[in-house]
């Protein structure tokens, strides 16, 4: 019975969204050509967050492409709500006027696939199986692509435009089999900042990605896992707290999106040790200010190669990540990584220790791999994506 009642609750929610969206089809024949509406860019990430390709997207459009008509979905409960509302046309999600401005909006922006849309999960899911969304649907990304994402493939999503940045990204995506001209190769726009002004601290940043299987267990269970007690066992090491202390340097632990209600469980007595949420910072901030990475899978590596900062990879349970997650894809950390990767938690601080000596200096090896793999270091990643959005429209 429980079954039943799910599914039949899972039915009405779709019911919902396609009465809804086609209701305001019709409402849009009317609203389109009205100041409102008219050629309206449709720009998002998440609708609960603004700093990312997409905020920095609708940032540049707003400051030098004024003639734009754009809105962008964000929750007014979010943190970043007053930034994007000083900028220019909000949008609640999830209410009416989301779904006529969805219905109307003649380009759709998002990082993240439908994230534009009042209910991205169900409308990925329409669109896949009747190609019932209207208007041209770009996909900024949130970041680059190393493995093989497999519901990312065509034609599980249909999209006009598949950004992407460098030369091996791009050569990997033709396995996904977009029709020709969908996939460009036109850079992230939040690496637009990436190379401004900015302060880099005596800050040791600890970003891993998440884990899908680590998402439904409650706090007791997330403390059983692996993934906790490696993370926990790293920012409580002793001879890493007494190096901290030594050389003046802080740590800081900032968990992915999807995992961080956990952030809490992880805890340490030493100051210098800070365990950040999104309410606390963000990601590029902390990105920019930090010193050196330690990651695992996460594609955020490359926003820190980018900048040319010493990174290490630390991938305890490669072989459960692989098989769970993601498919392995082109990139190859001995071979393309811009760090060394380790498996055990005494390497990484080795390696810490081996930085923090030579003044958090990049080897060599990895700053031409860098030089390899990002063929432009500009500030112009943003225009190129509006012109490429010019193109189709």
């Amino acid at each position: 019975m429980r079954i039943l009642l799910e599914k039949m609750g899972n039915i009405a929610e779709y019911a919902k969204c396609c009465f809804l969206y086609f209701v305001c089809l019709i409402i849009s024949c009317f609203m389109r050509n009205t100041s409102s509406y008219k050629d309206l860019w449709l720009i998002s990430e998440r609708t609960q967050d603004a700093r990312d390709n997409g905020y920095h997207f609708f940032k540049y459009l707003r400051e030098n492409q004024k003639h734009i008509n754009c809105a962008y979905v964000i929750d007014k409960n979010s943190p970043d709500y007053s930034k994007v509302k000083g900028l220019g046309k909000i949008i609640q999600p999830g209410g009416l006027k989301h779904y006529i401005a969805f219905a109307c909006a003649k380009v759709k922006v998002s990082t993240h696939i439908m994230g534009y849309a009042p209910d991205p999960y169900r409308f990925a899911i329409l669109d896949r199986k009747f190609k019932i969304v209207r208007g041209k649907k770009i996909f900024l990304q949130h970041g680059i692509i190393k493995d093989d994402i497999a519901e990312l493939h065509y034609p599980k999503v249909n999209l006009d435009l598949f950004v992407c940045s460098t030369a091996m990204e791009y050569e990997s995506l033709k396995d996904y089999n977009y029709p020709n001209g969908v996939i460009k190769r036109l850079g992230l726009c939040r690496y637009d900042a990436l190379l401004g002004e900015h302060q880099v601290k005596r800050q040791i940043l600890v970003m891993p990605t998440w884990r899908y299987y680590l998402r439904t267990m409650n706090n007791e269970e997330f403390k059983q896992s692996e993934y906790y007690k490696s993370f926990n066992s790293l920012i409580t090491d002793e001879r890493l707290n007494r190096m901290l202390d030594e050389n003046d340097y802080e740590l800081v632990l900032y968990l992915h999106y999807e995992l961080q209600k956990f952030t809490n469980l992880f805890c340490t007595d030493n100051k210098r040790v800070k365990v950040m949420g999104m309410l606390d910072t963000d990601v590029q901030t902390l990105l920019m200010e930090s010193a050196m990475l330690i990651t695992d899978y996460s594609s955020v590596f490359f926003d820190f190669a980018y900048m040319k900062k010493p990174m290490v990879y630390w991938t305890f349970d490669r072989e459960l990540f692989f098989s769970e997650q993601y498919g392995l894809g082109y990139f190859k950390f001995s071979e393309s990584g811009f760090g060394p990767e380790f498996s055990k938690k005494e390497q990484v601080v080795d390696y810490i220790e081996m930085e923090m000596a030579r003044g958090m200096a990049v080897e060599d090896k990895y700053l031409q791999r860098t030089d390899r793999t990002f063929s432009d270091f500009s500030k112009e990643h943003c225009k190129k994506t509006y012109e490429a959005i010019l193109e189709l429209i």
